[in-house]
């Protein structure tokens, strides 16, 4: 045999004595380590908009949260707030909260069934302050935007003193009531409803409310309470007015330093 062929011949003999025995049991555990721990993340482990508090997570404080929307600073308990991300208190382009009807009850421990319930029936109360860089009041809503799509600029009797319009079919508010009242302070109330139907078994009513030049107020609760409109209204809007505040204030979550 040739010098060359016992080298060649002895190198790959050397390299296959090298190769640990153990490397393949090794390479298999890792890859199924990976892919137990892909699988358990994916199924049990935060999502990227829960590490970002960009989720709906309730709390039971209430440590007070200082914010600016728009040009009005408030002073709002946690335990109304539904987003981690909006607890930081500064400036803020909006601020989603919840309540519990008739009284507005904020969350608290042995609420989670309340708080949860999704049905037509719910008592649950979504509101939320947001700066708006183009401010309509009721009347100018009225006339720009829904006028348009009415059925008939004539209306019908509604629940408890409200004017009932229909919104045409073919319009992007097909499926819905525009309703028409007056609040507490004499100002138009428009309230956009859902009717029940094949696709919406838990309709929601929806209201507006600019309360400030660069501020609107936004609510909506099941339409089944929209024959206690009037009081939900002047609930809601006495409590968003008690979170406002003028003067900054020591020992809060998130103090305002500007």
């Amino acid at each position: 045999m040739a010098r060359g062929d016992r080298n060649r011949r002895g190198s790959g003999d050397e390299l296959v004595r090298e190769r640990p025995a153990w490397i393949i049991p090794v390479l298999v555990f890792i890859g199924v380590l990976t892919f137990s721990g892909v699988f358990l993340y994916y199924y049990f482990g935060p999502t990227p908009a829960e590490l970002l508090g960009l989720d709906p997570r309730a709390s039971t404080r209430s440590s007070r949260v200082e914010a600016i929307v728009g040009d009005t600073r408030f002073l709002i308990p946690e335990h109304y707030t539904r987003y981690p991300s909006q607890r930081g208190g500064g400036r803020q382009m909006r601020v989603d909260m919840q309540a519990l009807l008739p009284d507005m009850t904020p969350y608290q421990t042995g609420l989670q069934e309340e708080f949860g319930d999704h049905s037509a029936e719910s008592d649950v109360v979504f509101f939320s302050l947001s700066e708006t860089s183009t401010p309509l009041n009721a009347t100018r809503r009225l006339k720009d935007i829904y006028s348009k799509y009415l059925e008939s600029s004539e209306p019908r009797p509604g629940p408890a003193g409200l004017q009932l319009f229909t919104f045409r079919s073919d319009s992007g508010y097909a499926n819905q009531d525009l309703l028409v009242g007056k609040d507490k302070e004499a100002r138009m109330v428009l309230i956009v409803c859902d009717r029940t139907g094949a696709l919406v078994d838990s309709p929601n009513c929806s209201r507006s409310l600019l309360l400030g030049s660069e501020l609107e107020l936004v609510y909506r609760y099941k339409r089944d309470h929209l024959s206690d409109w009037y009081e939900i209204d002047e609930a809601l809007t006495s409590l968003v007015a008690s979170f406002e505040t003028v003067e900054p204030t020591d020992d809060l979550q998130g103090t305002i330093l500007d």
